[in-house]
């Protein structure tokens, strides 16, 4: 269950991280949700790949879902 994050001419350039792609699924799925993901920074080398973009992600809709409120992210 990856997500890629592409440019806007469909170049892949990473992956949503793996413990975020449940909620991320679940709001791409609701189509009542406008998400957008947007580069905030592009850390330089010696960074390590993975962590090299720092992107933000919108979600606009109005159906009350809530994000982290899952089984999954409660405390133990």
């Amino acid at each position: 269950m990856a997500l890629t994050l592409n440019t806007e001419d469909h170049h892949i350039v990473g992956y949503c991280p793996r413990y975020l792609n449940p909620e991320i699924f679940e709001l791409i799925r609701r189509t009542a949700y406008d998400v957008n993901v947007q580069v905030e920074r592009i850390n330089q080398p010696p960074t390590p790949r993975q962590f090299r973009l720092l992107c933000h992600l919108t979600a606009k809709g109005d159906d009350g879902f809530s994000l982290f409120s899952s089984k999954v992210y409660q405390p133990l």
